[in-house]
């Protein structure tokens, strides 16, 4: 489809969520009411979503639901489509569950009925839909109070996944999975590897759409909008579910060939987890899943990660954690994020960190794009382009053009820390003086992190307390 045609589908959602803003709807709201009407309409354009047969109730029809107006319409929907459809076996029941209508008027639903309707979403190319729906969650993320921590730039997504190179029948998991983009962009990389699938038999294709990849959220709206993200995306994983990665059960047991993800730091995760296989007890989030990303990798796994600074050069558990993580792993990859890179979410400037189970660390590559990048904003947005001399050389041998190493003797005897600027070499030229709005951007980027850095101290020094 041209670009034109992709516009014409971004502007007909973004034309359906302003008539619910209309009715009042802020944007958390809205885009969970365009979902579950958009996907009652595909439902009755599709005999199948992926193998499972599609089965509604009459009454529950999109050409029931249309038929009726006024009154009737917002009371139909109210208690009979919703409440019957979240009964429902499967990934409509999924997508269903707990669903509550915000429409305050049948006119408004009236509206965005009449507008859904004017589209066969079912004809219009997966990545077509798949990229108007995710310019959704992205306004979603920019919009919404702290749903940032949810959506990860597309564009640093893809670049992880084409380093870490998933086949087809590896066991790829987001144990943070949020609205689904590390597996959907593993999906799409391994359809460019065989073909568009066409290589791939049947029963290997069914398994990658359905067994192979899996993921975890904590938050059932958010993994709602996952659900809708992959079914828009030709996915049906039977194991994208709800629940609390870092908590024991049955889920700790299982293990995989990939692990991608962008886990939440800081907020209500903030607390110590009983799990036995942890090496360190943290309260510390982000420590929790680098250890939990460790535990789930069977051996000669992958794993491609993104981590906050601290996690590369604090002390005290972080530092037990890079101890065990350098040890029993090859973290033979960090890649510095530009500051900026999760702009508008998240001021914490970040990494993303490579790492193996199986042999332990004997030299760490580094591949800077902070120092020489220009401040990631609304205007020099991150795309794929910044990632091109990274992913050049990411399995070459011979890494130059931005990389450098340091070996594990060197790590140690600076404390474990992987803070790049111990081991890069900085050329001694004056720089130019920073504009003052760089230079502010650079500040909040530093408070943010060191705030975060100091409420880590805070919580290893009343724990030492509580265990004397």
């Amino acid at each position: 489809m041209s670009e034109n045609g992709r516009m014409d589908v971004k502007n007909k959602i973004w034309d359906i969520c302003g008539i619910l803003r209309d009715d009042g709807m802020h944007i958390g709201t809205y885009v969970e009411q365009v979902t579950v009407l958009l996907f009652l309409k595909m439902m009755d354009e599709k005999e199948t979503f992926g193998e499972e047969p599609i089965e509604v109730p009459e009454e529950c029809r999109w050409e029931t639901l249309k038929q009726k107006d006024g009154e009737e319409l917002l009371s139909h929907y109210n208690t009979t489509v919703l409440p019957q459809l979240g009964e429902q076996e499967g990934i409509i029941g999924e997508i269903f569950a707990r669903v509550n209508s915000q429409f305050r008027t049948p006119v408004n639903l009236r509206k965005a009925v009449r507008e859904i309707d004017e589209v066969n979403w079912s004809e219009i190319d997966t990545d077509v839909k798949g990229a108007a729906y995710e310019s959704l969650l992205e306004k979603y993320a920019e919009e919404a109070k702290g749903a940032g921590q949810y959506f990860t730039p597309r564009a640093a997504i893809k670049a992880v996944v084409k380093a870490v190179d998933p086949d087809h029948d590896d066991k790829i998991h987001d144990p943070a999975a949020g609205t689904g983009g590390f597996l959907i962009h593993a999906f799409e990389h391994i359809l460019d590897k065989t073909n568009e699938g066409l290589d791939l038999s049947r029963e290997e294709r069914q398994a990658l759409m359905t067994e192979n990849l899996s993921g975890m959220e904590l938050v059932p709206e958010t993994r709602r909008l996952g659900l809708m993200n992959l079914a828009l995306h030709d996915l049906q994983p039977q194991n994208f579910v709800v629940g609390d990665s870092l908590e024991p059960g049955p889920h700790i047991e299982e293990k995989y060939d990939i692990i991608l993800t962008n886990p939440p730091y800081g907020g209500n995760q903030k607390r110590k987890r009983p799990r036995q296989d942890f090496m360190v007890e943290t309260k510390s989030p982000e420590l929790n899943f680098v250890q939990h990303a460790m535990s789930l990798l069977k051996e000669g796994g992958k794993c491609g990660m993104v981590v906050p600074d601290g996690v590369l050069f604090q002390s005290g558990h972080a530092k037990r954690v890079r101890e065990e993580l350098l040890r029993d792993f090859n973290l033979h990859t960090v890649l510095i994020l530009p500051i900026g890179a999760f702009h508008p979410y998240t001021n914490v400037t970040t990494n993303v960190v490579f790492f193996e189970k199986g042999e332990p660390t004997e030299e760490v590559w580094f591949y800077d794009l902070r120092t020489d990048i220009e401040k990631i904003k609304k205007s020099n947005p991150l795309t794929i382009e910044h990632f091109e001399g990274f992913l050049e050389e990411f399995n070459s041998s011979e890494k130059s053009n931005g990389f450098f190493r340091a070996g594990i003797e060197e790590i140690q005897e600076n404390g474990y820390s992987l803070n790049y600027k111990k081991y890069k070499q900085f050329e001694s030229e004056e720089e130019e003086i920073p504009e003052p709005e760089e230079l502010i951007t650079e500040l909040l980027s530093i408070q943010e992190t060191v705030t975060e850095n100091v409420e880590t101290v805070l919580e290893e020094l009343e724990e030492g307390a509580e265990d004397e």
